[in-house]
């Protein structure tokens, strides 16, 4: 029988619908509620109940697996301000002989797990763990349940005991590792009481979405020596990370002592030099992992590790690039210097005054030859215009000017010639005619 691309699509999402709702069945079936026995009572926590049965109607003693109560001569046994430990199945008697029983049940309020699972190794064992809000019941039992499909109508369930850690307050469980080698798994996390039951929401996990490495060990910081800018950090894969599935890669934060600022840089070694550390003072630093392919979940962060970078005490100016200098220090907070003591800022305050005195000195000492220059430029100027200026006015100034002023009166004041001195003035002719 050949089928068409429609029907193809239509037998797909039958069984797709199919396994999807075999999935939700199981979310209620696999967490069923307790069996409660018809003679049960259940009663708040820290009230006062009555204990009566059918047939407890004399002067009648009443014990229960851990203690005999007084005989009493009434009918109801009373119990005051019950707990758990009040938890318990209660036995009516007449004389030796048992009339009646009643189980005695606290109402219990379960919170409905949130489930975290994580595989600190690929060939390891999937570990799902649980930090209820408020601590469990004495009488609590967890369990893991993991289902799988091995066709798609055809899946193979099992479940998982788990552990609960009174001090902790954590609830956890593994799974066993050829279980934990399968590409893909359904799971969900089931509570039980002895009154009521919660369960999680199945969930589907891929097993190589939940990689997640130890954080690094033995994290180191060592000075580098000639270089008060530097940090050394050198750490080791986790523990369990002995067998080298595949490479991991790391993440490095760092921070100056008391900064609110923090740093963080990549690495694939186990190695990484920070080259802009604050002189003098004292860093701290933690290193997370991740599988190499980024596809799990990073590690928590490692034990801080703190160090300082290497200082000679001889040394007065910086060693590096005063920029660089500049940059570090305006890029920390005033709070933060602060919350320091008046020791701890003396070195580097130190420092930078008295290079900025420097910076400021030679740019004033700049600023007065230039200023001088310029003066004795201007003044060169203006004598050189006013000797061309006195030359141009010697040159052009009009007649009758000052210097070159002509005696009139001498001319206005000769006197004029007479006629008998013209006559005399006549050359006489001595000749006879």
């Amino acid at each position: 029988m050949i089928m068409g691309g429609a029907g193809w699509r239509d037998s797909w999402l039958v069984l797709l619908c199919a396994g999807i709702l075999s999935v939700t069945d199981t979310q209620e079936s696999l967490c069923p509620k307790p069996a409660v026995s018809p003679n049960s009572l259940m009663v708040p926590m820290y009230s006062n109940v009555s204990l009566t049965c059918p047939g407890c109607n004399k002067t009648m003693s009443w014990k229960s697996h851990n203690r005999t109560l007084a005989p009493v001569k009434r009918v109801h046994q009373l119990l005051k301000n019950v707990r758990y430990k009040d938890v318990d199945n209660y036995t009516c008697f007449s004389k030796s002989d048992p009339v009646c029983s009643v189980q005695l049940l606290v109402k219990e309020t379960l919170e409905t797990p949130v489930i975290q699972c994580y595989l600190r190794h690929p060939k390891g064992r999937i570990t799902c763990e649980w930090s209820p809000k408020e601590r469990l019941p004495k009488w609590a039992k967890t369990t893991l349940i993991t289902k799988i499909f091995n066709t798609i109508t055809s899946s193979t369930t099992q479940k998982w005991p788990c552990t609960y850690n009174g001090t902790l307050n954590k609830v956890q469980c593994h799974i066993g590792k050829k279980l934990s080698q399968n590409p893909k798994l359904f799971i969900s996390m089931c509570v039980t009481s002895l009154s009521d039951s919660r369960g999680s929401e199945t969930e589907s996990i891929h097993i190589k979405r939940l990689v997640q490495p130890d954080p690094p060990v033995n994290v180191t910081i060592s000075p580098v020596r000639g270089a008060p800018r530097k940090l050394y950090v050198s750490w080791k894969t986790p523990e369990l990370w002995t067998e080298p599935f595949y490479q991991l890669h790391y993440e490095i934060q760092y921070s100056v002592e008391n900064s609110q600022y923090t740093s963080n840089v990549s690495a694939t070694e186990t190695y990484y030099m920070i080259e802009d550390a604050v002189m003098g003072r004292k860093h701290r630093v933690m290193v997370r992992a991740q599988d190499e392919f980024k596809h799990g979940l990073w590690s928590s962060w490692s034990v801080a590790a703190e160090g300082t970078p290497w200082k000679d005490d001889m040394q007065t100016l910086p060693t590096q690039d005063p920029s660089e200098n500049d940059i570090t220090f305006f890029t920390t907070s005033e709070d933060d210097y602060s919350t320091e003591t008046e020791d701890e800022e003396t070195p580097v305050k130190t420092v930078v005054r008295r290079y900025t005195l420097l910076v400021v000195g030679v740019n004033l000492g700049i600023f007065i030859i230039l200023f001088m220059v310029i003066t004795m430029r201007v003044q060169k100027v203006r004598w050189q215009l006013k000797l061309k200026g006195s030359k141009l006015r010697k040159l052009f100034s009009p007649f009758g000017a000052k210097g070159d002023t002509v005696k009139t009166d001498s001319i206005l004041m000769t006197p004029c010639a007479s006629p008998t001195t013209e006559t005399n003035l006549i050359p006489t002719d001595h000749t006879d005619t």
